[in-house]
């Protein structure tokens, strides 16, 4: 070591500074469903002003303005990016690799480097500022914004000039001056207190002077011109405004708080002082709560009660805002308090979609994919706030939630869990008239000369009365009547046929292992989705040896185009009308495993020559049907009758196995194990008896062997001439044969069991929309998704 290393100290290099990634969720920069509400408000304000004698074209032009002249207000809610998602997001962008980045659980989203921008993959969706977070600026109580990145480079590079993490050193010569000072000073305390001074004044304390800090100002250009930065230390600063009232203000509260607050935004250097920060306000939280549990203060008292009082009113106005917009107008909450709680119910949702707080692990290897398809009622559900894609994200959780309990049991599934889940969105891809056109041409109706102006739109045929039943009624059950009608159901098959096929090919493109694993894709469709499923499935296109085999009353729909680019495994049809449609139209159901071979056609008992038959069939192209339902649900019916008529009506609907706990579960457990013995000794005694009956029937006729070893086929013939019972079996057991060769249980119809105080005809207002968070649907999809898979490996090791 020399001597200019010791007397001159190198000069420490600046604390590291770790990037971490964040992205909004509220202020949208693009959203999709505003947008659409936006324009058809405008469509409705249009309607209203030409309605009216003379003011149409300033109506229109202030509506017009109004519009185009609102700006972006700038994002208050940020949420960081896992550390996984960070480290991916900084590799791209110090690399200048990818433009773009897929990023949160499953990287279901993806992030565009360049414009900052975090979009969904598979679904339409807003589009949400995404930003590169060094510094950090005190938003209202305890958030911690990210600066805007120009900021921060600007405020990084006054901080790299002015250097505030060099702490003054203080000579060593200095320190032991310091230290002699100090022992002389108790020296002479002893002497005194000995007696050998007489006379003493007593020591007081010198009084610390406020601190005084440097005040080396970094001005900010750009958009934050006339304001500048002061650092106060190794980690934080302060922005302040260069304006005289700003200076004044900052010269009383520096005075007052000893330099603790300069009067402008605090900042903070990097997110690990940002969440330092937080424990450390945490923490007194929580010493400031302990003390006033153990005393509270009159102040505190009054609080209190005052707080009793104020959530009442915030759960009437909750309330209102989930049982929709007719109970908003009779509660009288105004439409911009209105407005306000839709606003913060969708930046919730959208908090709960974009969520990515469990998107640390690695990707997880998919082999099963569910596409949900949605039913009835999605521009109400836009208008009031909510959407389907949360819904199906919410789905999606339920199904991870549940995988525990769903994979245990008598056969349990020792397997991660791989079912993706993507919503297929239909209802915006539906035009009606005119409802395209953003322009609006002349009106030939008025004595212009010009050709025809097009077809209306459904809003310019409603009535001006009953504002609110008229807007349920075009905006859920239009959607029936257009579903009935040959040239929009075609349009909604197509609609639906096309995005199915698009997240398909995205899916595989961002997943090639799952071909290479044999994944299987599944349907899950709603309501009125899973009619269109259904026509979707039984409109795909037959094998040659398939359609040789079709009798000529059944209803073969390969006309359109359209068709699925994969094979479906399993179709579920949730709350589904489908039994209601297939009988207005005289369908019933055969699965197409009855086509493969030409002797099962022969020997089914449903072929009509006659072409006025009174039952034509249909054949959907998936191996396994499942028809689930709330009993209470109004809109669902049943599908075993229309397989096999007499049977399917005999059978009750099979109950879907209770896991949401509690004693119903318990009791459940009780009652499974009941029966099931019952069975069991149900079926020992009778096959006891019918051995017992046989027997003695034999040795009346005079056999002394088995009738069947005897004469091969002799009972059969002569108990099949007199016996109806065995008749009876034979078609049972054909009945049983068509129902399992559309589910490998034997069986179609699943119903929902009820709680213990649940009342049917209070829950049937809400069952019809409970099928998304219900944790009974997840664990039952899970346990025959994976089932079926199991069921068709075991077939092909059998076969090899």
């Amino acid at each position: 070591m020399t001597l200019d290393s010791v007397c001159s100290p190198s000069i420490p290099k600046s604390p590291p500074l770790i990037a971490r990634w964040f992205h909004a969720i509220d202020s949208p920069i693009v959203d999709p469903i505003a947008i659409r509400k936006a324009k058809r408000e405008k469509t409705l304000a249009n309607i209203a002003v030409r309605s009216t004698v003379s003011s149409s074209a300033s109506s229109v032009s202030s509506v017009t303005s109004s519009t185009s002249s609102t700006v972006r207000a700038p994002p208050k809610q940020w949420v960081p990016f896992s550390k996984r998602d960070t480290m991916a997001l900084e590799k791209a962008f110090q690399g200048n690799h990818a433009s773009t980045v897929p990023v949160n659980e499953d990287y279901l989203f993806e992030v565009n480097i360049t414009k900052r921008e975090i979009s969904p993959v598979y679904w339409e969706g807003p589009i949400y500022e995404v930003r590169r977070a060094t510094w950090f600026m005190q938003g209202d109580g305890s958030k911690w914004l990210p600066c805007e990145e120009n900021m921060s480079r600007q405020v990084e590079q006054g901080y790299q000039k002015y250097k505030p993490y060099l702490e003054p050193i203080v000579p060593e010569t200095e320190l032991e001056l310091g230290n002699d000072k100090i022992i002389d000073a108790k020296t002479n305390e002893k002497e005194k207190d000995i007696g050998e001074s007489t006379e003493s004044k007593p020591i007081v304390p010198e009084k610390k002077e406020p601190e005084q800090i440097l005040e080396e100002k970094e001005y900010l250009l750009g958009p934050y011109l006339g304001k500048y930065v002061i650092y106060t230390d190794a980690c934080n600063a302060w922005l302040l405004h260069d304006t005289p009232s700003a200076i004044i203000a900052k010269n009383i509260l520096t005075k007052i708080t000893n330099n603790q607050n300069l009067g402008g935004t605090k900042l903070i250097r990097g997110y690990l002082e940002v969440e330092r920060e937080k424990r450390k306000k945490t923490e007194e939280g929580k010493k400031t709560e302990t003390v006033e549990t153990i005393q509270p203060s009159k102040k505190q008292k009054e609080v209190d009660a005052k707080s009793k009082v104020v959530p009442e009113e915030e759960n009437e106005e909750r309330k209102s805002l989930d049982t929709g917009d007719l109970s908003r107008k009779a509660r009288g909450i105004s439409p911009l308090k209105k407005k306000e709680l839709d606003d913060i119910e969708m930046t919730k949702q959208q908090a709960e979609d974009y969520d990515n707080e469990e998107s640390e692990e690695e990707l997880r290897n998919i082999d099963q994919v569910i596409f949900v398809i949605h039913g009835i009622g999605q521009q109400m559900s836009e208008r009031l706030g909510q959407n389907f894609v949360h819904d199906v994200n919410v789905f999606r959780k339920t199904l991870k939630s549940t995988w525990p309990i769903a994979v245990s049991g008598n056969a349990p599934l020792d397997r991660p869990n791989g079912i993706q889940v993507l919503p297929i969105l239909w209802r915006k891809g539906m035009l009606f008239g005119s409802e395209n056109s953003d322009e609006e041409g002349p009106e030939s109706d008025l004595g212009l000369l010009d050709g025809d102006d097009g077809c209306p739109t459904i809003d310019e045929i409603t009535l001006d009365g009953a504002p609110n039943i008229r807007t349920l009624v075009s905006d859920v059950f239009l959607d029936i009547p257009l579903y009935l009608t040959s040239r929009y159901h075609g349009q909604m098959m197509n609609i639906v046929i096309k995005e199915a096929n698009r997240v398909y090919r995205l899916f595989i493109e961002r997943n090639p292992h799952f071909l290479e694993n044999k994944g299987q894709v599944s349907i899950l469709a709603h309501s009125l989705g899973s009619l269109l499923a259904f026509d979707i499935l039984t409109a795909q296109p037959f094998t040659p040896n398939q359609l040789s085999n079709v009798n000529t009353t059944a209803a073969v729909t390969e006309k359109r185009s359209a068709t699925l680019d994969f094979p479906i495994k399993n179709f579920f049809a949730i709350g589904s009308p489908l039994g209601m449609i297939m009988v207005l139209r005289g369908h019933k159901m055969v699965s197409r495993k009855t086509l493969e071979h030409s002797s099962s056609v022969n020997n089914t008992p449903h072929t009509y020559d006659d072409k006025s038959a009174p039952v034509s069939f249909v054949y959907p192209a998936t191996d396994n049907i499942y028809n689930i339902f709330h009993k209470s649900d109004p809109v669902a019916y049943r599908l075993e009758p229309l397989i096999v008529r007499h049977y399917g009506s005999k059978l009750k609907p099979f109950p879907i196995p209770y896991i949401k706990g509690g004693l119903k579960s318990v009791l459940d457990h009780g009652y499974t194990v009941t029966h099931d013995f019952a069975n069991r000794a149900g079926a020992m005694f009778e096959s006891l008896k019918s051995g017992i009956t046989g027997n003695l029937i034999m040795r009346g006729l005079g056999f002394s062997k088995p009738l069947e070893e005897a004469y091969p086929g002799a009972e059969l013939q002569y108990r099949s001439g007199s016996d109806p019972a065995i008749l009876a079996s034979r078609a049972e057991a054909k009945s049983a044969a068509k129902l399992k060769s559309l589910n490998p249980n034997g069986r179609i119809d699943f119903y929902l069991q009820e709680g213990l105080l649940e009342n049917t005809y209070i829950s049937a207002l809400s069952v019809h929309m409970s099928y998304w968070q219900d944790v009974d649907v997840a664990g039952f999809l899970t346990r025959e998704v994976y089932k079926n898979q199991q069921l068709e490996q075991e077939q092909e090791k059998n076969n090899t």
